[in-house]
Formats: structure tokens, C-alpha cells, sequence
């Protein structure tokens, strides 16, 4: 773990030099260890109701808002390192004060591979792998996209269900066979996405997970 943090600490570091370190929120230069500016903490409204979802854990950060929401549409639109990295802290943070003994492996909710050779990355993947340098449980990509979806904000409640449907597939089932799998994503809504996600690895021959939670970084 202490090399991790070591490693950890020296990429932003290094990151610092090229794009100084800012406050997710206002936009201040901080430190380069920092992951928001102090006024902005002590105003950030944390989401402390622990929710249930298809039978696991439901962990979300914050409720999503019009203070929260310009990190979320940094981090998903415009490859915002500083919101990247905040998002990734807080759910470390909440991750690691739910749970005795942690996940074996987190999995990103994927975007289609259209969508992240248009945008040339996936967020919810860089917040991961954020979260795998802190705490070392390992990011697996163990689910695909293999279907083009509509957006889920533009649907009714029936339609967002409907346009999920088989959109998932796994593609390394060995890799979260027998293991606590925490599914990642930015945002949730009605639970849709991660009932789908959570659908696709139930109903997969061959892959018996012990557990399966999820947690994002804002809950609507």
C-alpha cells in the first residue's frame, strides 16, 4: 500500500507542474495534494443515507445538484483531472467507511466504444483506476457496452428501463468469478444502469459473484 501511495503521490506531482492542481468546485489553485479548497469543504453537502439496490449496497457521495453537477459534466465531458480525482477521493472516502473488509475488485460502468473514441477516454475507467492507486483493489474490465443506447436523461422512468435492455456483456467472466464486485458510475437516477449491469453479470453462465454493491458519486 505504501509504495501505491508513494507512486500515487508522485503522479500528481508530476501533474501539477503541467496543469496546477484546482479546486473542483471554484476553480481555485490548491495544493497539489489537495482535492478541494477548505471554503469549498466546508460547504459540501455529503449524502450520509445509505440506500439498497438489487439486493447489495447503494453508496452515493452526494445528491446531484446544480453545486455538484459542473464536476460531474467536467470529469464526463471534458477530461477535468481535478473533478476526476475529487470524485475518485470522496468515494475512496465512502468505500473505506462502509466497509470492513473491502471489495475484491471494482468494475466502471463502460460507455459504448464509439463514445470513448470520440471523447478518447472513459470517465468512469479514470475514476477507477484513481480509486485502484489509493486503495489497491483492482479495476477490472470485466463488462462491455456492445450496444449504442440513448441517453438515459432524455427517457421517462419505462423508456430508460427499455433502452438498457442486453446492452451489457461480460467479457472476462474469470475475473470476477467467486469475488465482492463494487460497480462504479458518475451518477444514478432511477438505478437503471446499474440494474442492467447488475442483470448482466447475475445472468452470466459461468460467473457466481459473492456479492455485488454499487456506488457513485451522485444520487438525483
Amino acid at each position: 500500500m505504501k509504495m501505491m501511495m508513494n507512486k500515487y503521490e508522485l503522479k500528481r506531482i508530476l501533474l501539477d507542474w503541467f496543469f496546477p492542481n484546482r479546486c473542483p468546485l471554484c476553480g481555485k489553485v490548491i495544493g497539489r495534494m489537495d482535492y478541494i479548497c477548505d471554503k469549498c469543504a466546508c460547504e459540501f453537502e455529503y449524502n450520509e443515507k445509505e440506500e439498497s439496490l438489487c439486493g447489495g449496497r447503494l453508496l452515493s457521495v452526494c445528491r446531484y445538484n446544480k453545486k455538484t453537477s459542473p464536476v460531474v459534466i467536467g470529469a464526463k465531458k471534458h477530461r477535468d483531472g481535478s473533478k476526476i480525482s475529487f470524485m475518485a477521493y470522496t468515494l475512496v472516502q465512502k468505500i473505506t467507511g462502509c466497509y470492513e473488509t473491502l471489495p475484491d475488485v471494482i468494475v466502471p460502468v463502460p460507455i459504448y466504444y464509439t463514445d470513448k473514441i470520440r471523447k478518447g477516454y472513459s470517465h468512469t475507467e479514470k475514476i477507477c483506476r484513481e480509486i485502484s492507486e489509493i486503495t489497491g483493489i483492482p479495476t477490472v474490465n470485466a463488462v462491455a457496452k456492445t450496444r449504442k443506447t440513448a441517453q438515459q436523461k432524455t427517457l421517462g422512468k419505462k423508456e430508460r428501463e427499455s433502452n438498457l435492455d442486453n446492452c451489457f456483456t461480460v467479457t472476462e467472466p474469470t475475473k470476477i468469478n467467486g469475488k465482492h464486485i463494487l460497480i462504479i458510475d458518475d451518477v444514478t437516477t432511477t438505478g437503471a444502469t446499474l440494474t442492467e449491469m447488475y442483470k448482466t453479470i447475475n445472468d452470466c453462465e459461468g460467473c457466481l459473484c459473492a456479492a455485488i454493491d454499487f456506488a457513485v458519486f451522485a444520487r438525483t
